[in-house]
């Protein structure tokens, strides 16, 4: 009697929880992510932020193409070159493009950690 009292017990949690797990998978299916995200940070004074549903003000500002819905910043003080060789090797990996490169003026006052 007794192990059946508790077959019933863990059969009813475990209905419960699939009911609940099934809302949550159908209401974040729905809800967009309309945040801007850090992403992180790294070698070379590197920081990368992704702005995900752009504005249509920001569009006009950057000059970029209305299509694109999120946009992806990469920064860095120092280290150009193996800035976009990384960044060329994303792009190559996944469906996304390089808009626009601009090269840093401050080097960390001179050659930067190279000199």
């Amino acid at each position: 009697m007794r192990d059946n009292l508790v077959e019933q017990i863990i059969s009813e949690v475990m209905n419960k929880q699939t009911d609940v797990s099934t809302n949550k998978k159908t209401a974040a299916s729905f809800a967009g992510c309309g945040l801007t995200e850090f992403v992180g940070t790294a070698l070379g004074h590197t920081i990368g932020l992704v702005i995900a549903n752009v504005d249509h003000q920001l569009h006009e500002v950057m000059n970029i193409d209305k299509k694109y819905r999120s946009i992806g910043i990469l920064g860095a003080r120092t280290g150009a070159g193996p800035h976009i060789f990384a960044a060329d090797e994303a792009i190559k990996a996944t469906n996304s493009e390089i808009l626009s490169i601009e090269l840093a003026r401050d080097t960390e006052g001179g050659g930067g950690t190279a000199a």
